[in-house]
């Protein structure tokens, strides 16, 4: 069974589009939306989508974490509340399982028309290569794997590429695989649609912090504070 975990903070116009998908998959044995504060409907639309909700914690890691702690799936799987999985995804992540892949990610591709989409999944693609891919690509482990690796750590920025980074490691280390499965990934173009072209030369920036080994606030402080530009 798979357990779906998204982590939401006022996604009232996403997530029924999501769970509506969801509901249509036979894999899928439960959805726990992991709330951290919305002041808008999410809640309320997550449990008449039939989700059950997780409130308290704050923090994307956080909250997916304590949604991951009730959760009875033998596979984890965190998907964004803007992403909308290919009808097959479930079973490509049975499928994967079982051929002995401790976890993985899908294939992203971007709403919209023109440049911008297109250069964004290509990156994405070119970067998989070299294991770095982000929760936003549908992040799933198997439930043995995520409980060796601890979760997510408590960061308030890259959280899930340093969960990534830990995953692969973790699949070498008892010589094994992480999947990137075929099924296309919908995602929001939201994050860069208005300036690509900025969001694109932060996160290079972000990107190369991280593998110098930039603390998790320095990161943050980072990326917050070009956003207030």
């Amino acid at each position: 069974m798979i357990s779906v975990i998204i982590p939401t903070r006022n996604e009232a116009r996403h997530l029924p589009r999501l769970l509506a998908r969801l509901a249509a998959m036979p894999q899928i044995g439960e959805i726990l939306v992991a709330d951290g504060g919305s002041d808008d409907e999410t809640v309320t639309l997550a449990r008449e989508g039939g989700a059950e909700v997780v409130e308290g914690a704050r923090g994307r890691g956080a909250q997916q974490n304590a949604a991951a702690q009730q959760a009875r799936g033998e596979i984890l799987w965190f998907l964004h509340a803007d992403a909308l999985p290919s009808l097959g995804s479930g079973a490509q992540i049975e499928n994967a399982a079982r051929r002995g892949a401790l976890g993985g990610n899908f294939r992203i591709r971007f709403e919209g028309r023109g440049f911008w989409p297109r250069l964004f999944e290509i990156i994405a693609r070119v970067q998989r290569r070299f294991g770095i891919y982000y929760g936003d690509s549908g992040l799933w482990a198997t439930r043995a794997a995520w409980e060796e690796l601890g979760g997510f750590a408590p960061w308030p920025l890259f959280e899930d590429l340093d969960c990534a980074r830990r995953l692969e490691l973790l699949a070498r280390s008892q010589n094994r695989t992480t999947a990137c499965c075929a099924g296309r990934l919908q995602l929001s173009a939201r994050r860069f649609e208005e300036r690509p072209a900025r969001i694109l030369w932060l996160w290079v920036r972000l990107q190369w912090a991280f593998e110098r080994g930039a603390s998790p606030d320095e990161l943050a402080r980072l990326y917050y504070g070009a956003a207030k530009r």
